[in-house]
């Protein structure tokens, strides 16, 4: 079956021009890789993905936001009170503006359980490699919109990460406000495609022209795009909440546009075989070109 009926099958090649493989599949595995014991909140080894996704936004030439690229923030889990940090790193436009978009993947996970360990690779080590190749490769290229790059923190306990930036943006000192923001990009386990080799997309509703974004979407390098999760293998009735299943959520909550990628879950969700391994990096890539296009897709059809 076709994407459309004046688009190619599902099953031909990507027309990737910039996403660099090697790279991807690189970041995957490192933040999976055992090192990183699985990047649970408030770990050595969360602190660890943090050092590496720092360096990867300076190495990319973003600039951190509000002076820092971490920032600490409290959450309330089981009873306690409890740190994450977010990484953020922006690029101003290329004239001055006050438009934003924004690109957000958690980098937490599951972390170790017993002598199990959750690496987490397309949960969500996938996202934030999509997220970094983004970053290095509009750095060079002329941008009409601020950029923020947003690696969240605990989101796998309750999207606290995402809640705590959103909230700031309520400050008085912020240096936006949600009505600035044009579009939120939620990249959250994008690596292990369904058999249909489509990537999911969740968000049409806040978008008038949603039909024509996507067909410019599937344009750019030709993966099919499904405009909603299917329903769980063999039910009737989707049982996922989809808007409040990951990052994007407490930005909806706020008013501001979002179109968050994913894959349906596969039998390694939350599981120890979440693996680099079942990465299929070609598909990761072509997410991540696809993604890309957001940042400089007309304002016209991001309009709602």
């Amino acid at each position: 079956m076709g994407c459309a009926n004046t688009q190619p099958t599902c099953s031909e090649e990507y027309r990737l021009t910039w996403a660099n493989q090697q790279m991807l599949y690189e970041r995957v595995a490192t933040l999976s890789s055992p090192v990183y014991m699985g990047r649970k909140t408030g770990t050595e080894g969360a602190a660890l993905a943090r050092e590496y996704i720092i360096e990867a936004m300076q190495g990319a030439g973003l600039t951190p936001w509000q002076g820092k690229f971490s920032h600490d923030f409290e959450y309330k889990y089981q009873f306690s009170t409890r740190i994450g940090t977010n990484v953020i790193g922006m690029l101003p436009a290329t004239a001055p503006s006050d438009r934003w978009r924004v690109v957000v993947a958690h980098y937490d996970h599951l972390g170790k359980q017993g002598s199990k360990l959750y690496g987490g690779a397309d949960d969500n080590a996938s996202g934030v490699a999509a997220l970094l190749e983004i970053a290095a490769h509009i750095a060079s290229q002329p941008r009409e919109a601020n950029l923020l790059f947003i690696a969240t923190d605990a989101e796998e306990p309750g999207l606290y990460g995402s809640k705590a930036f959103v909230d700031g943006l309520m400050a008085p000192d912020t240096q936006l406000v949600p009505e600035q923001i044009e579009l939120v990009i939620n990249l959250d386990m994008i690596g292990r495609p369904a058999r249909n080799a489509r990537i999911y997309l969740e968000g049409r509703r806040g978008f008038s022209q949603f039909d024509t974004l996507k067909t410019e979407l599937e344009q750019t390098v030709n993966l099919c795009i499904r405009a909603n999760h299917p329903p769980e293998a063999g039910k009737t009735i989707q049982r996922i909440d989809w808007l409040r299943a990951s990052d994007h959520y407490p930005f909806h909550k706020a008013g501001i546009p979002w179109l968050y990628f994913g894959v349906p879950p596969h039998k390694d969700y939350h599981q120890p075989g979440d693996d680099i391994s079942k990465i299929d990096v070609n598909f990761l890539a072509a997410v991540t070109e696809t993604a890309y296009k957001l940042l400089i897709i007309d304002s016209y059809l991001l309009n709602n």
